[in-house]
């Protein structure tokens, strides 16, 4: 707690100031062995002059609000809120907020403890219109009365900007006096609300500070500060009017100073799950004769500081630090900024220890390309802090060039962090899984390209660096077996896999009596019917005679397949790729990589590298059908009608169109006496699809030499077989002249009937397979088009996850559901205009496809 000397040892430095048409003087009080300047209004009668100089010198004993045990009384009756951004534009007046009561009269820094108590909490608003009464006020949307008639004008705005809302709340009036009014907000901290936004703006009297910007603690000021329930200060913002800040303005002859709206926040992210107090606070001088008030708007609300520049960095995806590294955000500056510069920073625990100064800018935009060796520990699982830093000057009142610095994420209480709230957790050097595998999905196996060295797999064979028969070596050079080899990864991409280096390479054993598995490992978090792929790489390494070629088996569950390494020994990038598929039979399946040594000679000697095991892709096979009711023509289509998304998922190229009469509805029956399919080499029409035609039905096609009847219900679908890393598709629409609105499905069995029936023909009796039928669960998506959001909805089912695509394949959006949804909303308002497909997994196993359009 301050002592009464400190408070008396406190100089104040007034400046004697005309001010709202009152006229206010000095005059000269002892207090023990200090003499302070008092300010007063001349039409003050001397009882008058002597009560109010009392009352100030009283006050210089008094204890302040953050310096005594008065905070914290003041916190606790405070009443918790259960939204901390309930009413944040005041639309509701002052619903949700809490008034506090202060006087500034004590002179000290930092400036928001010479606040005491007058009277502490109390009802809103405050209403005392005079000389050193706290006042407040909701605000209407307009200009404010003092700066839009000064000379010269200002249109400042009483409402924030962009804002949507017509109110704001004003702290304060145009009346001196030492008053300092509040509004507060108890609530616990969340992510969502960890950053607390708002804006304000400031009119004010020029006040004590000195002209080179120093403040003394008697100034006029605006203070943001949010506490512990403990009184301690978790973050803060204080602005006076201070000539040296150029975001100050002057006008009425230098006299009225105002900053134009502001975005800021309060960064509470050290708290989450904690209560906490936050305080908007305005605050006449502590000598009693400059005032000023505050606007407060769209608290809570995110925003930018388009008046006073500023600069964002996305970090969304970038938290493994790669070889090479692009990070880079958005930036503005205000109007008469120069010698604007950007820089990156990395941190360590709130120090920096490497600095970027060469951006790439283009229009408001800017990146820069991070090298790994920028980072001083590469060491997995070191991790950093990236904050990039916006510089620029401007002109402040007095004619000089100040520097302003905006940073991508705030300073709290002179502390620099990143991001990412908490110290060291922005970006990390993580364990280096990164190859050219054969799919671009998620990789199971660990240690999939040998970067980490030799570990996250078993053997038969022994480790060592001499690798002699039945030895194995995680290395980058084959130079032990006279071989030249260069890492698989950097071969197929030298830029992106600049790095990958490491290896695998096996002396195999021969004229033994069996085989043994050179490589092995136990995956876990499969799913069980799950479909999944190996890949794998290999190359021989012969020796000069009786070389013996590796016989190699590639084993997952109950699938394999047996062939002979065998490639071009002069080319250090000739790798050899080999794949299978398997089904889990369980959560966990062990896939071996096994070497024939019963071969009578020398060799048998191979590398291997980047192994992959993945999920078979769902493919999001989709189409359209549309019907002319006055031609009865019919036009399929892959994706959205048209051929300009006329793509199948990755490089694969075979599809086939079904097509045939519906006999019973809306349990589907097919009549196979007039079913057909067909693709870009022909087709097989109708009866029974024997009859072979040269007509081609190509990705968008009208189905020509098949004839569509009157008044007939028709199934058109496409089928794709699995290839390369997605799984088969299946996909099919019911058209007819009219439309309804019952519930239609075909079963499992009926459309492996009809793959079937492309893939290996019809008999006349083909129809009576069909019989069993039944009804299909089935998926919605509501509205459709889409103009921002949308509600997925399943049947008879919950929903797993969900998937978006876009039309050029790429996932835009993935979330998996822990609890069981029958339906979820979706914000569509970030995505472009165009096609994207709905994959909705249900907890029952199920896989539902919808086209959307984002309007």
């Amino acid at each position: 707690m301050k002592t009464t000397t400190q408070f008396i040892l406190v100089a104040l430095l007034l400046i004697t100031n005309v001010v709202s048409a009152q006229i206010y003087k000095d005059t000269i009080i002892q207090i023990k062995e200090r003499k302070l300047n008092y300010e007063y209004d001349i039409q003050w009668t001397k009882p008058r002059l002597a009560k109010e100089i009392n009352i100030f010198i009283e006050d210089q004993y008094k204890p302040t609000l953050k310096s005594s045990a008065q905070i914290k009384s003041i916190l606790d009756k405070i009443p918790l809120s259960e939204n901390a951004c309930k009413n944040g534009g005041f639309e509701d007046d002052y619903a949700g907020w809490t008034g506090i009561g202060l006087k500034h009269s004590i002179q000290t820094l930092p400036i928001e403890n010479g606040l005491i108590l007058n009277p502490g909490v109390a009802a809103l608003p405050f209403t005392g219109p005079a000389h050193g009464q706290n006042h407040t006020s909701i605000q209407l949307s307009g200009l404010d009365p003092i700066i839009s008639t000064a000379s010269p004008s200002y249109p400042l705005q009483r409402t924030a900007p962009g804002t949507s809302g017509t109110k704001s709340l004003r702290l304060g009036n145009d009346a001196a006096g030492h008053s300092a009014e509040a509004v507060a907000k108890r609530f616990v901290v969340t992510a969502e609300n960890a950053k607390y936004y708002f804006q304000y703006a400031i009119v004010m009297d020029k006040s004590h500070s000195g002209t080179n910007g120093d403040a003394n603690g008697s100034e006029v000021f605006f203070a943001a500060e949010a506490v512990d329930m403990s009184g301690n200060t978790i973050d803060k913002i204080i602005d006076i009017g201070n000539p040296s800040n150029p975001f100050i303005n002057a006008v009425n002859s230098g006299r009225t100073y105002y900053r134009d709206w502001r975005c800021a926040y309060l960064d509470l992210s050290s708290k989450i799950g904690q209560e906490v107090v936050v305080m908007f606070i305005n605050s006449d001088c502590s000598a009693g004769g400059h005032k000023g008030y505050t606007y407060i708007d769209d608290v809570c609300k995110e925003c930018k500081n388009t008046n006073e520049g500023y600069i964002d960095l996305d970090l969304k995806g970038k938290e493994c630090i790669d070889e090479k590294n692009t990070y880079g955000g958005s930036f503005d500056v205000p109007k008469g900024a120069v010698n604007v510069n950007i820089s990156l920073d990395i941190y360590q625990s709130n120090a920096i220890v490497a600095t970027n100064n060469t951006p790439t800018i283009t229009s408001n935009n800017y990146s820069f390309n991070i090298a790994a060796a920028l980072f001083p520990n590469q060491t997995s699982g070191t991790c950093y802090d990236i904050v990039t830093k916006l510089t620029f000057d401007l002109v402040d009142l007095n004619g000089n060039l100040q520097t302003v610095t905006q940073y991508s994420s705030n300073p709290v209480l002179g502390v620099q962090d990143g991001q990412t709230p908490g110290i060291n957790n922005d970006v990390c050097f993580c364990d280096n899984n990164d190859g050219a595998y054969c799919c671009d999905a998620t990789n199971l196996v660990d240690n999939a390209n040998f970067e980490a060295g030799n570990t996250g797999f078993s053997s038969d064979y022994s480790q060592t660096a001499t690798t002699f028969p039945g030895e194995y070596n995680v290395t980058t050079t084959a130079t032990a077996f006279g071989a030249n080899i260069k890492d698989h990864s950097y071969c197929s991409d030298p830029t992106t896999y600049a790095s990958n280096n490491k290896f695998l390479v096996v002396n195999g054993k021969t004229q033994q009596a069996g085989s043994s598995i050179v490589w092995e490992q136990t995956l876990t978090g499969l799913e069980k019917g799950k479909t999944y792929k190996v890949c794998a790489n290999f190359k021989n390494m012969p020796q000069c005679t009786f070389d013996i070629k590796p016989q190699v088996t590639l084993e997952a569950a109950s699938s394999n397949a047996m062939f002979t390494v065998n490639m071009a020994t002069t080319d250090p990038c000739a790798w050899q790729t080999e794949t299978i598929n398997f089904t889990a039979t369980g959560t966990t399946e062990t896939v071996k990589i096994i070497l024939n040594e019963t071969g009578n000679g020398d060799g048998n000697d191979l590398a291997i590298d980047d192994i992959y095991v993945g999920e078979v892709e769902d493919p999001n096979l989709a189409i359209t059908v549309e019907h002319d009711g006055l031609t009865k023509a019919i036009t399929g289509s892959l994706n959205s009608n048209g051929t300009t998304d006329d793509k199948l998922h990755g490089n694969c190229t075979d599809y086939h169109w079904y097509v045939a009469e519906v006999s019973s509805y809306p349990s589907i029956v097919i009549d196979w006496s007039t079913f057909a399919h067909g693709n870009n080499t022909g087709s097989n029409l109708p009866p029974f699809a024997g009859t072979t035609s040269t007509n081609t039905w190509s990705l968008t096609t009208n189905y020509p030499g098949y004839t569509f009847n009157d008044n007939k219900l028709y199934i058109i679908g496409m089928y794709t077989p699995a290839c390369g890393c997605y799984d088969s598709g299946f996909t099919y629409q019911l058209t007819f002249n009219s439309k309804t609105n019952q519930n239609a499905g075909l079963t499992d069995a009926q459309e492996q009937e009809i793959i079937d029936a492309i893939l290996n023909g019809l008999t006349p009796n083909g129809q009576e397979s069909t019989k069993n039928t039944n009804t299909l669960q089935k998926a919605s998506v509501y509205p459709n088009p889409i103009i921002d959001n949308t509600i997925i909805r399943l049947e008879n089912d919950t929903i797993e996850s969900i998937k978006i695509i876009n039309t050029n394949g790429a996932t835009v959006f993935t979330e998996k559901y822990k609890s069981d949804e029958e339906s979820v909303g979706l914000n569509f308002s970030k995505y472009t205009n165009g096609l994207y497909l709905i994959t909705t997994q249900g907890t029952s196993g199920k896989t539902y496809t919808k086209k959307i359009i984002k309007q």
